[in-house]
């Protein structure tokens, strides 16, 4: 979480006019949810990730690490889909009898799961894009010109801003724990682990009061107004934007 957000105020596309940004993600991201096009999702993924690495400079190595985070949560979903469990006969490709039980792999549950792979990690790396190159404050900043209603950008603002609350303060503990060598048995892993999530919400919540106590003091009454950038949009960004999303349109139908 800290290392993206770092990534999105240092990387070479954070200058870019953060709507343009934000039409490109959410556009290609929209194609590739109702697109059955794998030619599609795969050029995709190439874009995006070009954008991110070569555009923007992000570390390649950093990178991967990212785009390893979601495989196990998608590798798990598709599981399901191109397994059957049946009793019935099946033309299957692979199966293995369990007594009156098959298990197996049909060619339509494997297209299936390929799809569903391709465009889960295209649209995964379509947010990706969004987030490595847009701080929160820019994407927060889109959102009122796209005139949301100010009750959800401040509650986005405020969860924004607890979760580092949250990550500061188990690292706290964390680091007063192993002072104390509280992680240098197993036994006593387990128990300084549990006494952290028992105190971690405990100590965050305070430190929230805190906070709100300090934003009262200073006048807040329900609307967080911070300086804002300003940005220039460029014809030429959204020309090209136009360009390419026709592109993905057209190898979404040709595909």
């Amino acid at each position: 979480m800290i290392s993206i957000d770092q990534h999105a105020y240092v990387n070479r596309l954070r200058k870019v006019h953060p709507l343009e940004k934000f039409l490109l993600a959410v556009i290609t991201l929209v194609i590739c949810l109702f697109s059955t096009s794998w030619l599609l999702h795969v050029c995709v993924i190439a874009f995006m990730s070009f954008l991110v690495v070569g555009a923007g400079k992000i570390p390649w190595r950093s990178y991967i690490g990212y785009l390893s985070l979601p495989l196990f949560f998608l590798i798990v979903g598709i599981l399901g889909v191109i397994f059957t469990i049946t009793k019935d006969s099946l033309d299957f490709i692979y199966h293995i009898k369990l007594g009156s039980w098959t298990i197996g792999m049909t060619k339509s549950g494997l297209n299936q799961g390929q799809l569903l792979f391709l465009r889960s990690y295209a649209s995964v790396i379509c947010l990706y894009f969004l987030a490595l190159t847009t701080p929160m404050t820019d994407i927060i900043w889109v959102f009122k010109r796209l005139r949301v209603p100010s009750i959800i950008t401040e509650l986005m603002l405020m969860i924004y801003r607890f979760i580092f609350v949250l990550l500061e303060t188990a690292s706290m503990i964390f680091i007063s724990q192993e002072c104390r060598l509280g992680y240098g048995t197993l036994r006593n892993s387990y128990n300084s682990l549990g006494q952290l999530a028992a105190n971690l919400f405990i100590k965050a919540f305070h430190r929230s009061q805190e906070i709100f106590r300090a934003l009262a003091a200073r006048g807040y009454t329900g609307d967080i107004n911070v300086l804002e950038e300003e940005y220039h949009g460029s014809k030429r960004n959204i020309l090209a934007i136009v360009g390419i999303e026709m592109v993905f349109i057209a190898l979404s139908i040709v595909g």
